[in-house]
């Protein structure tokens, strides 16, 4: 019977009786565990694969062999998933043909054992992941349990240490799942440091439910096979696994395709209406995956409208190794069609490279082949897939698109549909019934985490504000709607509204004023996140670069538009100097390398734009957009929505929102704009900096409710008290995320931060405090952790007095001096607290077998003072024999005159040896001698080097201690820690 633990009853205990009712099979650890160091469970799992594949026995072990040959690291990880998902190969033992056998059973799931273990121990018995789920054998999910009360980075964190320490099971371990006050899942990469984390939504108001769902046998296979790819991008791998809105959708698209190819059902059509930043490229690539593995050999076509679009989706297919072509030209595109009854695979083909009566010419050829012959035109099993779908599929293009693949399955996948006479996007892709398969929209993804509010900030209206009967105007023009190669062909008309408004935005007087603020805006409140300046057209954007440039250093900012022979001067004169900038480089290289520069380098912090990246661009470090063109309904959602991507640092996102500053007016307009959308679609799209200040005070507020009773003083007992007080509720890791919030609002609010700054100063203080007393971090770590923002200790030093904590709230040793001075102290309550604190922090940071015995005890005092279970003097004096029992290990190490590694070693062998503290320590040193060489940097990720470790410390147990130990085998698992834990 498992422990009875708060981490059993509310997490371990519920997530096996719903993974039992999802349809697994409830085992022990002990009872499925067959070989100690061995994570597969070998002989289930040749049993498995005899039954699924129907070979002999000596077959069966061939495959299991060639799995367990998989080495650590990348190419070994990536090796397993494929024998995962595509069986192992090996040669048939009559033919000698090669052949592969299947691990798992896709086709007859019921073919396949599922279990759910708890409390297995491996290797060795001393590192115990509360659940693994195995398949056949395998282990494939790793579940790691917390408190309700306890933040899921603690069991995130325990996984991601479990794979340093069990490289040998982390081969085939797929998923990992951190359950505390939420439950997360994330892919399992040993060579990261970090990797995303998901939720799993559902209709449960139960999270475990929803997680569980995504955990049923049927949908873990389908992820397994169909959704998980290692990616990688700029010499990383790392590993994808489907975000729940991602399977969603894929699951009714595949789900219409396939069934529609195969005859089942006339519909052929859908709309997947997910917003910016949710992961649409992934969500068809997945669906491009399945379906083709479902049809067999199928042609897909992915559409798009943008050269950054292509590139995006291009990179993304070639990282996670998915074969396909790019149809650059009309011939190209006639051999794809015309070959046979069409070639098969997977293709992109940006739409706006063919002009309509170029495709006319492929129509007409195709028809008559038609009369002839099957073609293209009659096959059902032929699946376009068309990005931002409300741009490109209305008029003669996409008549011609449609009439050439004239029995195909069309789904369109936007953030922002419209439904407008002629061009909507419901009537074209879906049905009267169903107008969407799938939606995913604003407030769902910002309450996901996947995407940050975006805020908005007028400035200058008077001086430099559009008057609104010119923007009414250009309103009323469709001239955004029209690709920037066909703008000459548009009638004059309409060119002539469009330049009246040029002729006020280009204003050089105007430019320069704004481009002044933008370089003081920029300085004061953004930096160090990046930016993006939006010019009404080409031209602008280079006098903006010019103005820029005299307030900023050159390098800051950069120019990303195209360039044409009939260019004014000052444009001629610009691509020159780009040119020279970057020699031997086409301006299609130039503009890739300023993109690239701009996500992963230092500079440049700015980019300047006119309709280039407005779509498709991601970059979490953009963080502000200062918008000085008019735009319209989607294409300003688009275009806001650059400034929504989440930027990830040491596992946060330290980007509360995207800030869009308005140079033009246009958000007087924003009704217009999301008028098209149902109220509860667009709330959240976009927030006025009072909005932001609002939340600010709410959560200002709620940080002050920890501290009921306690004025805002700053003096050293107030602060001490509201530490405490967060220690005593157990609210301290709850109080440093909400601080977090709280920073990085206040800091990115450079304007009317005077209503906060007192209440913002005392939580500072507390903090820090925190940190120092409770966490043992001194306040100048923590800042400095994270490289991006250096710039915070100059923030935070501006706001309060650093040394003044440092000195009030010392991070102390805790030796004979100190505890001399514990007891000369009268009042007995801080007497208490100094010394808890400080014990605390000892053993935090001295964990192991140096203080294990002394962690329970601790636990208990400081349980019995939360909640004033004895008097403070009796638990006074149980913690004082608790540091002096420290302090007397510390000396007795230093008199014996061994580091903390030896001592830690003969503080085992004292444990379970019978022998003078003489005969230990020489076994200590022979212990160290006899295994320093296999102690290399990052020796314990190698499970065979791990393995003879543990062989030589069993032979020294046997050779210098038989018959004196109590128990040989478990002091070699702690002495193996031990070794362990100092790397």
């Amino acid at each position: 019977m498992p422990a009875q633990t708060p981490e059993y009853l509310q997490c371990e205990k519920p997530m096996i009786e719903r993974l039992v009712r999802a349809g697994w099979e409830y085992r022990r650890g002990i009872e499925v565990l067959e070989d100690e160091g061995e994570p597969l469970l070998l002989s289930r799992l040749r049993r498995a694969i005899v039954r699924i594949n129907g070979v002999t026995d000596e077959e069966a072990g061939e495959a299991i062999t060639l799995l367990k040959a998989a080495p650590f690291g990348i190419e070994g990880s990536r090796r397993v998933l494929d024998y995962l998902k595509n069986g192992v190969p090996i040669k048939d033992d009559e033919t000698g043909q090669p052949k592969r056998v299947m691990l798992i059973d896709y086709e007859r799931p019921e073919n396949n054992e599922f279990i759910v273990a708890n409390q297995v121990g491996y290797p060795f018995r001393t590192k115990i992941p509360d659940l693994v789920l195995y398949i056949n054998g395998i282990p494939l999910v790793i579940i790691e349990c917390k408190k309700l009360d306890v933040s899921w980075k603690k069991a995130y964190e325990q996984i991601k240490g479990y794979e340093g320490e069990m490289p040998e099971l982390f081969k085939y371990v797929q998923v990992g799942v951190a359950i505390g006050d939420k439950p997360v899942y994330f892919p399992t990469v040993p060579w990261l440091e970090s990797v995303p984390v998901y939720e799993w939504k559902g209709e449960s108001f139960d999270p475990l439910d929803n997680l569980t769902a995504m955990l049923k046998p049927l949908t873990f296979l389908d992820i397994l096979r169909y959704f998980t790819f290692y990616r990688e991008s700029w010499g990383t791998f790392t590993k994808v696994l489907p975000r729940y809105m991602q399977y969603r959708a894929v699951k009714e698209i595949v789900s219409q395709a396939v069934a529609y190819a195969r005859g089942e059902t006339d519909r052929n059509r859908g709309l997947i209406w997910h917003w910016q930043g949710s992961g649409k490229t992934l969500t068809m690539i997945f669906s491009a995956y399945k379906i083709k593995r479902l049809l067999g050999n199928p042609t897909i076509f992915f559409v798009v409208d943008r050269r950054e679009l292509e590139r995006q989706l291009s990179d993304e297919l070639k990282a996670v190794g998915l074969s396909f072509e790019v149809i650059g030209s009309i011939p190209h595109l006639k051999e794809v069609l015309t070959h046979a009854d069409g070639k098969r695979g997977i293709f992109i083909t940006l739409i706006h490279k063919f002009r309509p009566e170029e495709l006319e010419e492929v129509l007409q050829e195709l028809r008559r082949e038609r009369r002839r012959r099957r073609t293209i035109m009659d096959r059902k099993d032929v699946v376009v897939l068309i990005d931002e779908g409300h741009r490109t599929q209305y008029g003669d293009l996409a008549d011609m698109m449609r009439s050439m693949l004239e029995k195909a399955s069309l789904f369109a996948f936007t953030g922002t549909p419209i439904a407008k006479k002629g061009r909507d996007t419901y009537a074209t892709f879906g049905y009267r019934d169903r107008p969407y398969l799938d939606r995913y929209f604003i407030t769902q993804s910002i309450e996901d985490g996947f995407t940050v509010k975006i805020a908005y900030q007028p400035r200058l209206e008077e001086d430099v504000h559009l008057k609104r009967e010119l923007l009414e105007a250009f309103l009323s023009s469709k001239l955004e709607e029209i690709p920037e190669d066909y703008r000459e062909r548009v009638e004059e008309k309409l060119k002539k509204r469009l330049n009246a408004i040029r002729v006020f935005l280009k204003n050089p007087r105007r430019i320069e004023m704004i481009a002044e603020d933008i370089a003081r805006h920029y300085r004061e409140n953004v930096e160090p996140f990046k930016a993006m300046v939006v010019a009404v057209d080409r031209e602008a954007c280079v006098y903006y670069k010019r103005a820029l440039d005299k307030h900023l250093p050159p390098e800051y900012s950069e120019v990303v538009m195209t360039f044409g022979r009939d260019d004014p001067k000052p444009m001629k004169d610009y691509a020159e100097e780009l040119r020279k900038r970057f020699p031997g480089k086409d301006m299609e290289e130039i503009r890739e390398r300023i993109r690239e520069n701009f996500r992963n380098k230092e500079t440049p912090k700015i980019l300047i734009v006119t309709d280039m990246l407005l779509t498709g661009f991601d970059a979490p470090i953009l963080q502000t957009m200062y918008l000085d063109k008019p735009l319209k309904e989607h294409r300003l959602l688009q275009a806001i929505a650059r400034t929504n991507r989440p930027f990830f640092k040491n596992g946060e996102n330290v980007k509360p929102f995207g800030l869009v500053v308005d140079y033009v007016g246009i958000f007087k307009e924003l009704k217009r704009a999301l008028e098209i959308y149902d109220e509860r679609d667009i709330a959240g799209a976009a927030y006025n900096i009072e909005e932001i200040k609002a939340e600010l005070r709410e959560k200002i507020a709620k940080a002050l409710g920890y501290f009921d009773g306690i004025e805002m003083k700053r003096d050293r007992d107030t602060i001490m008290k509201a530490v405490e007080t967060l220690f005593r509720l157990n609210k301290g890791e709850e109080f440093q995320r909400l601080y977090r919030e709280i920073r990085y609002n206040y800091k990115l609010l450079k304007e009317g931060r005077s209503e906060f700054r007192e209440a913002f100063k005392w939580l500072t203080e507390v903090y820090y405090a925190y940190l120092s007393k409770v966490e043992g971090v001194p306040p100048e770590v923590e800042l400095k952790e994270d490289e991006f923002f250096r710039e915070a200790l100059r923030f935070i030093h501006e706001s309060v007095d650093i040394g003044e904590i440092k000195e009030n709230f010392p991070v102390v040793e805790l030796d004979e001096e100190f505890l001399k001075k514990i007891m000369r102290e009268r009042d007995r309550k801080r007497a208490f607290s100094n010394l808890m604190f400080s014990v605390r922090h000892y053993i935090n940071t001295h964990k192991g077998p140096l203080t294990e015995d002394l962690v329970e005890r601790l636990e208990r005092i400081i349980e019995a003072w939360r909640k004033e279970r004895k008097e403070l003097e009796k638990l006074y004096e149980e913690l004082l024999e608790v540091a002096e029992e420290i302090e007397n290990r510390t000396r007795e190490r230093r008199e014996l005159g061994l580091d903390e590694l030896e001592y830690s070693l003969l503080m085992v062998l004292k444990r379970h040896v019978k022998a003078n503290n003489e005969e230990l320590i020489n076994g200590v040193k022979k212990l160290l001698k006899e295994t320093e060489e296999l102690r290399f940097p990052r020796w314990t990720e190698k499970a065979e080097v791990v393995s003879e470790v543990s062989r030589k410390i069993m032979l020294l147990l046997v050779k210098e201690y038989k018959g004196k130990c109590n128990d040989i085998v478990k002091t070699r698992n702690e002495l193996l820690e031990v070794l362990k834990r100092w790397g």
